[in-house]
């Protein structure tokens, strides 16, 4: 196995670690309650309108604030994200991780380095990973209410169970490799 296949499943293996750990077995996944459950803040902030959320870790003591201009899938991917961060990146007892554009970094005009879009990446794929678990999303697709679905209208039924955007499931899927029975 390629290494940068191990640590996609050592991301898909530590939101499914949390996911057991609170016992959650169904969506939509209660992001902030695991977050406050992990003993990290959760606040919204007044941010500018290109930055959804932001990390602060004091004294390895992590809070995390989402932007509440933004809609509530946002926030919650947001939300998810920078837990991402705290959990594969953060390295020192005191940091600070804002994510502006962080899903279309490729198409902002700054140039990111190698390591800042790996890691954007990764807290993507981490969030990704804890609000539509492979082994929920398998579960919903088993559902006989989708046969009849047009692909627009399934992938938008499963982001309002999911409680995510039609643009976070569509990715998902299609990089999970998950396709419609």
């Amino acid at each position: 196995m390629y290494p940068e296949n191990r640590y996609l499943q050592r991301i898909e293996q530590k939101a499914n670690e949390i996911l057991r750990k609170y016992h959650i077995r169904k969506p939509p996944v209660p992001v902030k309650d695991i977050i406050v459950k992990m003993g990290l803040n959760v606040r919204s902030y007044d941010l500018s309108d290109d930055v959804s959320g932001i990390l602060v870790i004091e004294n390895d003591k992590g809070s995390i604030g989402f932007n509440p201009k933004n809609s509530k899938t946002r926030q919650r991917f947001t939300l998810a994200h920078e837990l991402g961060h705290f959990l594969f990146h953060h390295q020192s007892k005191s940091e600070i991780f804002i994510d502006k554009d962080f899903i279309v970094k490729f198409r902002s005009e700054k140039n990111y380095t190698a390591h800042e879009i790996k890691q954007e990446q990764d807290a993507n794929m981490f969030a990704a990973a804890l609000l539509m678990p492979k082994e929920f999303l398998q579960a919903e697709l088993a559902r006989k209410d989708y046969n009849d679905l047009a692909e627009a209208d399934f992938i938008s039924a499963l982001a309002k169970v999911f409680d995510v955007s039609i643009q976070a499931m569509t990715y998902r899927i299609a990089n999970a490799s998950l396709f419609r029975p």
